[in-house]
């Protein structure tokens, strides 16, 4: 379908179907716990003016603190807990209303109340006539979206207070309820010309004559019918047609500018009609600065300007709608004006905006990790003067630049307040956060502490809090003093950024001074888990046996899902260290885990301990658990663990009872078999350690099926992989 006259939100979700550098290449979204980012993440966003923040995240702050909109993220949903999430970072979806852009109908009234009440005396029913615009989906843009009943209703209520025949005026009624079903380049037939005498009855058939090309593509027609009516004595007409024959100009411009997809190429504008419904909507408003159509031509002059790639006015435009237009002067929420101005202008901008919000939201964008960098300091140079009025978000911009693309702190320092203020909106947070960060970049750990202490008891706007959480624990982390985060008078209460430490960082005595004194049960369960598995696949056999005995029996069932970073329904509990091995499926005996371990503390070497410990793992599904995978460095939890050791591996083990001579035949051959298993069915590795090649694979398939043909694993096993 050709697309004609999108609205905003429209033009918003068909754009952001084809921005892979806005939107995130998974349908899921994962928290990557870290304050300092330089890269995009849609997943990952915090409550500062970070260039690893969403646009239309870092544009809400700047709203927020404008009191224009406030910052209202909402409540963490079941998926979000279920992957993981905290707070913050949170997905830039948490700050989207729900709900936002359904306009519910009242339930005690029908949308065609007033409409079925001027149809009534007329004898006309309202459902015996299509509607084109009701046809197309939500977000699906159009011209005839607008040829609805709402602008029925609105011809129908003028053409009952006409002066005309009642004839006539049922005949320009039915008429235009015809005129619902009009999308097409044919169109539908207007009422005959002899049958419409009276002087109002014919203006009104030359309206909806010139709505009917209109809707039907005919927009040389349309502009000679709306501009006939310029004159008309009926105001309602006169304004109307007005707003139509700029809406029409508009509407030619775009034209031929859509390919059959609905794809934009704007070197295709019809420029000169573009300047005429740039006019057009200028005088409409000069005329009618009151008018029923006054907000939505603002709006279309926004699509005049992106159409005209004039990103001054259209920023300048966005900036009037966001902060100084009321919710009447808007035609679409603040919220949808938020994705429209990333669709049609942040997203594709890099040049100078003379709007200082903009062109820092902008200017950020172009700061994420690239090489070479976008924006250039010649670049920031001919900024100065576009933030002459506001020379704080200057300097935030130079302090940005400094930190994030030179890596110079003391560079971004110089550009920063050196005093805290006594409140924090949105903007002061984040200088204060720069402030941080670069003191932190500088290995200046005491000065970094003292400030996000500061910050701590001044933070009250949404979010605020929970960011400083973070970054404290982060900093200590980094700097060594990890046991502040847990220490009784810690200000880090974020159950989320205290299990990844626990899980991730701590140390056994860390992990067993949480295990007696953690205020909250599951944080108390998750340190008892990690400290018991630890030890048990770091080889510290003694001290699972030990702390083994504060596990009643039986142990708790609470599910430890997203404590030790699983996400959605996966778990464990801490009956998994209960496991009896008289209940494995392979056929393979083997005692309970907590013999293994003693077989193991007494002869590391045991081969039957070796393949025991593997059958724990593998029964338990505990290859590749999140206790194992690697963290990405730079996010909380990435450091060296404070537990020593290396993690047993299935394959290692399996090796170790292969390669030893005294094995008992039983044993051996069962360890054949699961190493050739491991690479079941695809060739990969599914147990951990070193891989080995196909050639080694197919010598302990040809090994199994001859010297151990006669055991049960020799006999089951058909292939190598």
């Amino acid at each position: 379908m050709r697309i004609g006259l999108l609205s905003p939100l429209a033009l918003a979700l068909l754009a952001s179907t084809s921005l892979p550098a806005l939107a995130s290449s998974d349908d899921s979204c994962y928290p990557d716990w870290r304050v300092s980012r330089d890269s995009l993440d849609t997943c990952n966003n915090l409550p500062f003016l970070s260039p690893g923040n969403d646009s239309r995240v870092n544009l809400r702050l700047l709203l927020a603190d404008k009191k224009t909109v406030a910052l209202t993220p909402n409540a963490l949903n079941e998926d979000d807990l279920a992957q993981g999430f905290g707070p913050v970072p949170f997905a830039v979806y948490r700050l989207t209303p729900v709900g936002s852009g359904e306009t519910q109908p009242d339930s005690d009234d029908s949308p065609t109340a007033e409409l079925d009440t001027l149809l009534e005396p007329l004898g006309i029913k309202r459902e015996e006539y299509k509607t084109a615009g009701e046809a197309f989906l939500n977000g699906e843009g159009s011209r005839c979206r607008s040829n609805d009943d709402d602008s029925a209703t609105a011809f129908i209520r003028q053409v009952v207070k006409a002066d005309m025949p009642a004839a006539e005026r049922q005949l320009l009624a039915q008429s235009r309820l015809q005129l619902l079903g009009a999308c097409t380049w044919d169109g539908p037939v207007i009422a005959d010309p002899q049958q419409i005498q009276s002087s109002d009855g014919q203006l009104f058939r030359t309206y909806l004559q010139a709505a009917a090309d209109f809707y039907s593509g005919r927009f040389a027609e349309a502009e000679r019918g709306f501009s006939a009516l310029a004159s008309a004595s009926s105001p309602w007409l006169k304004e109307t047609a007005l707003y139509m024959t700029a809406r029409t100009a508009l509407n030619q411009a775009q034209a031929n500018t859509y390919d059959e997809y609905g794809v934009p190429n704007l070197e295709r504008v019809d420029k000169s009609a573009l300047a005429a419904a740039e006019q057009g909507f200028g005088n409409y408003l000069k005329t009618y600065p009151q008018g029923a159509y006054t907000a939505s031509a603002r709006g279309l002059l926004r699509r005049v300007y992106w159409l005209a790639d004039d990103n001054v006015k259209l920023a300048d435009a966005y900036a009037w709608g966001l902060t100084q237009a009321t919710e009447a002067q808007r035609n679409v929420s603040v919220d949808e004006l938020v994705e429209e101005a990333d669709v049609k202008l942040l997203s594709v901008t890099g040049g100078p905006i003379d709007t200082p919000m903009i062109q820092l939201v902008s200017d950020l964008m172009r700061m994420r990790a690239h090489n070479p960098p976008t924006l250039t300091r010649d670049d920031l140079a001919q900024r100065k003067a576009v933030f002459a009025n506001e020379p704080a978000l200057y300097d935030y911009l130079l302090a940005a630049y400094a930190l994030y693309v030179e890596h110079q702190p003391d560079s971004a320092l110089q550009h920063l307040p050196k005093d805290v203020p006594s409140s924090l909106d949105y903007f002061a947070f984040s200088q204060q956060t720069l402030r941080a960060l670069a003191l932190e970049d500088k290995k200046d750990w005491k000065a970094a502490e003292t400030l996000w202490l500061q910050l701590l008891p001044l933070a009250k706007q949404p979010l605020q809090r929970d960011q400083l959480e973070l970054a404290l624990a982060l900093h200590y982390e980094r700097s060594g003093q990890l046991a502040k985060v847990f220490a009784a008078d810690s200000p880090i209460s974020a159950k989320q950024v205290r299990y990844i430490l626990l899980r991730n960082v701590a140390g056994p005595d860390l992990l067993r001074q949480q295990l007696a004194q953690a205020s909250d049960p599951l944080e108390r369960e998750t340190a008892q888990f990690v400290l018991l598995y630890k030890n048990l696949l770091r080889g510290q056999f003694a001290s699972f046996a030990e702390d083994l005995k504060q596990l009643p029996t039986p142990a708790p069932e609470d599910k430890l899902g997203t404590s030790l970073g699983y996400v959605y329904n996966a778990s464990q509990t801490l009956r998994l260290f209960q496991w009896n091995g008289d209940k494995a499926e392979s056929g393979y005996a083997c005692p309970s885990i907590a013999q293994t371990a003693a077989t193991l503390q007494a002869d590391a070497k045991n081969p039957q301990g070796l393949n025991c410990l593997g059958e724990f793992i593998l029964r338990n599904n505990l290859d590749g658990m999140p206790l194992e995978q690697a963290r990405a460095a730079g996010s909380l939890g990435s450091s060296a663990s404070d537990f020593k050791g290396e993690t047993f591996s299935r394959l290692d083990g399996y090796k170790q009872v292969i390669g030893d001579a005294k094995a008992p035949k039983n044993d051996k051959a069962y360890a054949l078999f699961r190493a050739v298993n491991c690479y079941a069915p695809a060739g990969y590795n599914s147990c951990g350690g070193q891989d080995v090649t196909p050639a080694v694979r197919k010598a302990w398939f040809r090994q199994l099926k001859s010297s151990f043909a006669d055991t049960q694993w020799g006999k089951s096993a058909q292939y190598y992989w």
